[in-house]
């Protein structure tokens, strides 16, 4: 009948977005955000003082046809973030660019080519600046760093898509190099029954690849599958990084007939075996996992109205697994429990 800890999140957010008029060759769009909130919490857990936070960003697309078979896209954006905590924590103001060029090629209709090359910058969050205490949510007690500079990357990409009526995908690499990446690291220390964790800061590299396909069967009949995997690494220490998602693959099939569909899709995660452990405190190793699911849908109505019944099957072998990335893998692994189990659902839904 007592509320122990009582949190507010005060947030007020506008955003605009236009289109500027086409030309012959030129197309884009342009806008802007503006975000206050006002943070508190208070109680047995209360992490972070009051804080205040203020935001502004704008920002600019253009893409510029140059042949029938090429094109040009570029943008720019800047944002303006801070923050003003109500006790005698430091105040922050960050203001950051990112922008990015890229070129897509189209060899016919059916395909293309295209390259990215962006510069991208991201300021702390709030929780990473001024959270300090007991957070039994993330089973952890919780240190900002208020110190902590914005992340700054160069990345890289290039992907291959290709759409036919009787299949489609595409498949895309990439690259990020990161400067002052921000990751949650254990100290090894005990406090109140949880791990003393603090943010901090460290140059960084992400690179990968992710890529999905579908192909059609016969009238009836789709077969559709997935494949990612990201590897990051500490580049300073040439260590993984914290928290990286394991490489995961996707397969299913599907029946559709006008507005009915049914079929079947399995997720497949390998063992995740690269982990962050530094002086033998860290991560642990995630075993690889399958789950499967049944699902079915009908969709009527008229042109203006939309309704559709899906019915879903989770995780129908009732597989036990964890998530590599969830903060309380260890205890739920340690007290014999896991991930959601079994799941049916029905849903019914009116577009209109």
């Amino acid at each position: 009948d007592v509320v122990a800890t009582s949190f507010e999140n005060n947030t007020t957010e506008l955003e605009l977005l236009a289109a500027h008029r086409a030309t012959s060759r030129l197309k884009g769009s342009f806008g802007g955000s503006f975000l206050t909130r006002q943070f508190s919490t208070a109680g047995e857990e209360a992490l972070s003082p009051p804080v205040g936070q203020k935001g502004f960003s704008a920002f600019l697309y253009e893409e510029f046809a140059a042949s029938p078979h090429a094109s040009l896209q570029f943008g720019g954006r800047i944002e303006q973030a801070m923050f003003k905590p109500e006790v005698e924590e430091p105040e922050r103001d960050f203001t950051n660019f990112s922008g990015s060029f890229g070129l897509l090629l189209r060899p016919n209709d059916a395909t293309t080519v295209a390259f990215s090359f962006a510069r991208a910058a991201r300021n702390p969050a709030l929780e990473e600046l001024y959270f300090h205490g007991a957070h039994p949510g993330n089973a952890a007690i919780e240190n900002g760093n208020p110190d902590l500079e914005s992340e700054h990357a160069l990345g890289f990409d290039a992907s291959f898509r290709w759409r036919h009526a009787r299949a489609s995908g595409e498949v895309t690499f990439f690259v990020n190099h990161i400067n002052d990446f921000i990751f949650r690291e254990n100290s090894g220390e005990i406090e109140e029954d949880l791990p003393v964790t603090f943010f901090t800061q460290g140059d960084a590299r992400l690179q990968g690849v992710e890529s999905h396909a579908d192909f059609r069967l016969g009238e009836l009949v789709w077969v559709e599958g997935g494949l990612d995997y990201v590897q990051g690494t500490l580049t300073s220490t040439d260590q993984p990084l914290p928290r990286m998602p394991p490489l995961r693959g996707r397969a299913g099939v599907r029946i559709q007939k006008n507005a009915f569909q049914a079929g079947a899709e399995g997720s497949f995660t390998a063992t995740q075996d690269r982990i962050y452990v530094v002086n033998d405190i860290g991560e642990t190793e995630t075993q690889g996992y399958n789950l499967f699911k049944l699902f079915g849908s009908y969709s009527f109505g008229s042109a203006r109205v939309v309704n559709t019944i899906t019915a879903r099957l989770d995780n129908v072998t009732g597989e036990r697994y964890v998530n590599h990335l969830n903060y309380l893998k260890d205890i739920l692994i340690d007290n014999g429990y896991s991930e959601l189990g079994r799941n049916f659902k029905v849903v019914y839904s009116v577009k209109f």
